[in-house]
């Protein structure tokens, strides 16, 4: 596909009739970040070129006059067309910044002149090559024998399948020790109905659910290459290591399926290095977060938890038109914060 700089954007919102339908087409061909299938999520607003993909977005308030943007992850379409279309939405938009994207595309926005900070790193596995094997993997180990040992049993069905009381009661029990409320746009909220490429995994203790796992797909060229792991629930009462023994009985269908990545998202200030415009006391105060913020987030459960796969991981980063407040307020906003 080439970009006609004479095409005309198409406006969307997630709530216009037929707006998903639209879209999909051009996420089975570039969605391969693990946050370009969260983009369907409802509330956010989509500029379309038909010719290359589209963007997402959501507007947010500051202090400050005029539009403040924040794109979702990177636009959905070919590489060589991202930053072209960027460069559109920023006559469009005026204040724009991209939250989670990749390295390659914050380098090529720092060299037109966008602030680039880095926010953390993703954690992706190679499905194929992945083993239970070594020392740095014990947990996993353990987890799973005393998942085996205490009966629970895993299977894969869709979200319509499967008793929605049981779902709630569940998503409910998880959400009490979470802040009581469901978080989007960085975090995708679980809809209520069955999603086209969308699966999920089901753990049970004598026919209790004490476990849920969801997968969003990654997807190239009309395929499915692999899955992020987006939804994770478990009940309080659960079996130690039951999130870990779901996840693993997921690997073990789609390594069947000849699927090649699976994602584990973002672990936010994790990893951090000097680099572009993280120098000095910006990343000092990153630090301080990440040693002192667990009551804002589990900034080291989350990186720990994570690192017991043993993954490949990836730096990633915003990207920012706005100035330094625009652009706190924008990350705020796409964490959930408000201030």
């Amino acid at each position: 596909m080439n970009l006609n700089r004479a095409a005309k954007l198409r406006f969307l919102h997630s709530d216009d009739p037929g707006c998903l339908h639209t879209l999909l087409p051009y996420l089975k061909m570039y969605g391969n970040r693990c946050l370009s299938y969260s983009t369907t999520q409802p509330g956010l607003n989509h500029a379309l070129l038909e010719s290359s993909g589209y963007i997402s977005w959501i507007e947010t308030s500051t202090l400050l006059p005029g539009k403040n943007a924040v794109i979702l992850s990177e636009p959905v379409c070919a590489p060589e067309q991202q930053l072209p279309l960027i460069k559109r939405m920023e006559k469009h938009l005026g204040k724009i910044t991209l939250v989670q994207i990749g390295e390659k595309l914050a380098e090529i926005l720092f060299e037109e002149g966008f602030s680039v900070y880095q926010i953390g790193v993703e954690t992706e596995l190679d499905i194929q090559t992945f083993s239970l094997t070594g020392k740095h993997k014990c947990s996993l180990r353990q987890w799973r024998n005393k998942c085996l040992k205490s009966g629970l049993t895993v299977e894969e069905k869709k979200l319509s399948e499967i008793d929605r009381q049981e779902i709630d009661k569940l998503c409910y029990n998880w959400l009490k020790g979470k802040g009581g409320k469901e978080l989007s746009f960085l975090t995708r909220p679980m809809a209520d109905t069955d999603e086209e490429g969308v699966r999920f995994f089901w753990t049970r203790k004598d026919g209790d659910l004490q476990a849920l796992a969801g997968f969003d797909p990654l997807c190239s060229s009309g395929s499915t290459v692999g899955y992020y792991h987006n939804f994770d629930r478990i009940c309080s009462g659960a079996v130690n290591g039951a999130s870990a023994f779901t996840l693993l009985n997921a690997m073990d269908k789609f390594r069947l399926e000849n699927k090649q990545i699976l994602s584990l998202g973002l672990s936010p200030l994790s990893g951090m290095e000097q680099g572009y415009d993280l120098v000095g006391p910006l990343q000092k105060l990153a630090q301080f977060f990440y040693e002192y913020g667990e009551k804002i987030y589990p900034f080291k459960g989350n990186a720990r938890h994570k690192s017991k796969f043993c993954g490949t991981k990836k730096k990633v980063y915003v990207a920012s038109n706005a100035g330094w407040f625009r652009t706190m307020i924008a990350a705020s906003t796409a964490c959930g914060l408000e201030l």
